[in-house]
């Protein structure tokens, strides 16, 4: 994370349906516009995959905003990670890595 402490990042997951969904979250303590983008790597026995989807989105403070919805099918012994990356008038301010729901 690079780290901008007025911000909060965090996955809601529905990891028991089959494929997984996931939803992430940003909550900033001021109002902000940012942009996004999340991206998922898998690599597994049938090979690697990597899904990204990405817009700009306007955060009201303290409001949780939904950056979309993905769905993953993550089989055991894949390894998989969410990258989360936000940008604030074109420049970087926050990375996030999370490990995919199982």
């Amino acid at each position: 994370m690079i780290g901008d402490s007025d911000i909060q990042v965090w996955l809601e997951t529905q990891a028991a349906t089959q494929p997984g969904v996931i939803v992430p979250y940003v909550q900033s303590a001021v109002d902000k516009r940012l942009s996004f983008r999340v991206r998922v790597i898998r690599e597994g026995r049938s090979g690697r995959s990597e899904i990204s989807q990405g817009g700009s989105i306007f955060t009201a403070a303290a409001q949780a905003t939904p950056l979309g919805k993905m769905s993953l099918n993550v089989k055991d012994g894949d390894i998989c990670e969410i990258e989360l990356t936000l940008t604030e008038a074109g420049k970087p301010t926050d990375m996030y890595r999370f490990d995919c729901p199982r």
